[in-house]
């Protein structure tokens, strides 16, 4: 993402911007841990986008200098390890539900807006996980809906879909997906057209 300076001359490139704390986050997937001079530069950008202050995730960690510094000028660096396996979704209760949420991200450090989506699958229980998040998302979108489709459909499932699975499930439900708006489907809903079209 690109933010116009304090001073209106030049676009700096952010990884994440949060406007409602006016906060930086750099992540960084180096083979070595996060050195000084990635401190140095984060420092910069808070300055030069008068940002509130910034934090720093890093899957390798960070050299000793690096940590001084960002403590120092009050950077939050934060290490996560990644598992050797990748995580599994949660799994389906058959009485569970699919959701969508969109959020207009507007930048205060700008006058542009973003969109920001969530699909999340909620098993009934209150136990609920997000299956695929993103930005720039437009749920008025006819190949927005094809997406979720294929989201939804390969968590139901435990499959990919074909394209003929995700036309049906469209004719039935993409009247749901309005622009800027919440939608919910519920699991035995979509299991119950997705049986009968293939009976």
């Amino acid at each position: 993402m690109k933010l116009l300076d304090s001073e209106k001359r030049h676009y700096r490139q952010v990884d994440i911007w949060l406007p409602r704390t006016r906060e930086i986050v750099e992540c960084k997937h180096h083979a070595r841990p996060v050195d000084v001079g990635v401190v140095d530069r984060l420092i910069g950008m808070v300055d030069d986008l008068g940002a509130s202050g910034g934090r720093i995730f890093s899957h390798s960690g960070f050299t000793q200098t690096a940590r001084r510094r960002a403590e120092k000028a009050a950077i939050e660096c934060s290490t996560l390890l990644f598992d050797n396996q990748p995580t599994t979704f949660i799994r389906r209760s058959g009485g569970g539900h699919y959701w969508g949420n969109y959020v207009d991200l507007c930048m205060a450090a700008t006058r542009e807006c973003d969109s920001y989506g969530r699909v999340t699958y909620d098993d009934g229980s209150g136990c609920d996980a997000p299956l695929c998040v993103g930005s720039s998302v437009d749920w008025g979108n006819r190949q927005m809906h094809a997406f979720v489709a294929h989201i939804i459909l390969s968590h139901l499932l435990g499959v990919p879909p074909s394209d003929v699975m995700i036309h049906d499930f469209l004719y039935e439900f993409a009247d749901r997906f309005d622009a800027g708006m919440e939608w919910y489907l519920w699991e035995r809903e979509i299991s119950h057209v997705v049986g009968s079209f293939y009976e």
